[in-house]
């Protein structure tokens, strides 16, 4: 039986990174940073109307990522097929001052399918974004990198 929903469910986490909101900003927009600690390969930096190609080659999964605003230091939203390739969801990273550091929040929106799906993927989504922002802040912080995107979804493991 499918369950009903009165909202959409979204993904909205957020996580204090001790660094400036230019660091934490490049981070995200600069793949030869972001491949640290989320994808492995991009086609480019996140800049305003690209059309960029993300890939995670320890699994063979690839996505399109169409970035729709960039305000430097701010805010990067991109619409991305992680789910559907026909209707992507948006994502939204918010980078909010907070006393010299950045206050990281990720909001996607627009997960589709019936009711149970939207709510698996929401829920499959706040975890790997748990893990991007909490490897971020080992990478910034702490100058370490933190598998846990390569490690989290093993194919190979017996349970």
């Amino acid at each position: 039986m499918s369950m009903q929903l009165t909202t959409a469910p979204s993904v909205n986490i957020g996580l204090l990174i001790r660094r400036p909101p230019h660091t934490v900003f490049e981070a995200l927009a600069d793949p030869s940073i972001t491949t640290r600690f989320w994808y492995t390969k991009s086609s480019g930096r996140m800049t305003q109307g690209a059309d960029l190609e993300w890939q995670w080659e320890m699994y063979g999964v690839s996505t399109t990522v169409h970035v729709q605003t960039v305000e430097p230091d701010r805010l990067i939203r991109f619409t991305w097929g992680m789910y559907d390739k026909e209707r992507p969801s948006t994502v939204e990273f918010r980078l909010i001052p907070y006393q010299g550091d950045t206050y990281l929040r990720v909001v996607e929106t627009g997960f589709t399918g019936d009711a149970d799906n939207q709510v698996k993927r929401a829920v499959d989504s706040t975890g790997g974004f748990t893990f991007v922002i909490s490897a971020l802040k080992a990478a910034l912080e702490h100058d370490v990198t933190l598998s846990v995107t390569a490690d989290a979804f093993r194919s190979d493991l017996e349970e």
